[in-house]
C-alpha cells in the first residue's frame, strides 16, 4: 500500500502556532491543529498538518513569518509517520 503524504508545520512558539492558526483559518484553508510530533523535536507544542493540495496556497498566507517555523513532509505508514524537514 503507498504511504499517505501530508506536511506539518512546527513553530517556535505558541504564539506564532496559534497566529499560522488564525491566518489560514481566516482565508477558509483546509487544515488542522495538532500536537507536534515528537519526531520534530525543534518545536512549541503545537502544530499544524495539512494535505499537499494546501502547501502552495498556505506558503503564500504565511511568507512573511517564515523564520519563526519548519515545514516537514510526512508519510503515512502502517507501521507509524516519517517526518522529512524540507525548504519553506
Amino acid at each position: 500500500m503507498p504511504a499517505k503524504e501530508f506536511y506539518v508545520l512546527s513553530f517556535n512558539s505558541t504564539h506564532h502556532a496559534i497566529k499560522a492558526k488564525k491566518l489560514l483559518q481566516d482565508r477558509l484553508l483546509e487544515m488542522e491543529m495538532i500536537p507536534t510530533p515528537r519526531d520534530i523535536t525543534v518545536s512549541c507544542g503545537l502544530a499544524i498538518r495539512f494535505g499537499e493540495e494546501m502547501l502552495h496556497n498556505i506558503k503564500e498566507v504565511l511568507e512573511f513569518d517564515r523564520a519563526h517555523m519548519r515545514l516537514y513532509r510526512g508519510m503515512e505508514y502502517d507501521g507509524g509517520n516519517i517526518y522529512v524537514e524540507v525548504d519553506f
